[in-house]
């Protein structure tokens, strides 16, 4: 689920994919979709892909993965995702467990 969370910032995915200012179609999901995706870390993977911008010779030394890491760097607000249930389920977790250990 994690991978499609990081599938609603555009312009941090481009960054991730080092081409801030490609004009390639990107076609996100809508956000509220985003649950309900078969495959997201393949969907992530294309969407990288097609943001670097790269010819398809080039391709083969672009790795997803490390940019995935990166994307999620990057992405500086993720209250956006405060509408879908898994995140909600996560935060409460998160927020029990600082609670439990008195961490704040």
């Amino acid at each position: 689920m994690q991978e499609a969370w990081l599938l609603f910032d555009e312009a941090a995915l481009r960054l991730a994919a080092d081409n801030p200012h490609g004009t390639m179609a990107l076609s996100l999901p809508p956000l509220h979709r985003l649950e309900e995706i078969p495959d997201p870390k393949e969907l992530l993977f294309k969407m990288l892909y097609s943001a670097s911008g790269l010819r398809p010779g080039r391709l083969n030394r672009f790795h997803p993965s490390v940019r995935i890491h990166r994307l999620a760097e990057l992405i500086e607000d993720f209250s956006p995702l405060r509408g879908l249930t898994a995140f909600q389920a996560l935060e409460a977790d998160l927020k029990a467990l600082v609670t439990e250990q008195r961490w704040a």
